[in-house]
């Protein structure tokens, strides 16, 4: 089954990255990944949420290995983490360029992001490692807070993949920390 998920995998984001997912076809990803419809369909109702879960599984992995072995120092866990997921975008930058961009838009792929980075950032907030901001006496709500550096990150990468001449992942981990608000370890 594993051997089957991978080359569908491959398949998915090669197909994704030539062309718009809405025109993909379980036919084709199938023929591509040298499986039949039926095992395509253990894995995934569709196109859109095989892509949706070939990426979240990599952000997943991502996060996990930062994250996870942060030591403490969150801060540097998180640059780590920001680093490697624009690293992951630059990689799949044709599927994501498609996926976020206008008529191509992939169904699901800015919910899927905005969702990894939501539960990413809940996850910080549930180590205590960093505190959700205060007004008025009282904690901000933590989701109101994750959603949004979630949704902040989102737009940032929606804008990069979007420009004439992108900078390189370095230079985008860089200026998101410019655009962080202060509470946030990474700003």
């Amino acid at each position: 089954m594993s051997r089957s998920r991978a080359k569908l995998a491959e398949a998915v984001l090669r197909l994704a990255a030539e062309r718009d997912v809405p025109t993909l076809t379980v036919a084709e990803i199938s023929a591509e990944a040298g499986v039949n419809r039926s095992t395509f369909y253990q894995h995934a109702p569709s196109p859109a949420a095989l892509l949706c879960t070939v990426l979240s599984t990599e952000l997943d992995a991502i996060r996990e290995r930062h994250l996870a072995a942060a030591d403490g120092d969150i801060r540097a866990a998180l640059g780590k983490v920001t680093l490697a997921v624009m690293e992951h975008v630059q990689e799949h930058w044709d599927v994501y360029r498609r996926g976020l961009a206008g008529s191509g838009e992939a169904p699901g792929l800015q919910a899927m992001l905005g969702s990894h980075f939501e539960a990413s950032a809940r996850l910080v907030f549930e180590s205590r490692r960093v505190r959700v901001p205060r007004r008025a006496g009282r904690p901000v709500p933590a989701a109101m807070a994750a959603r949004f550096i979630a949704y902040g990150v989102v737009g940032a990468i929606e804008a990069w993949v979007l420009e004439d001449e992108p900078e390189q992942a370095a230079e985008v981990a860089e200026d998101l920390r410019a655009l962080l608000p202060g509470w946030w370890p990474l700003a």
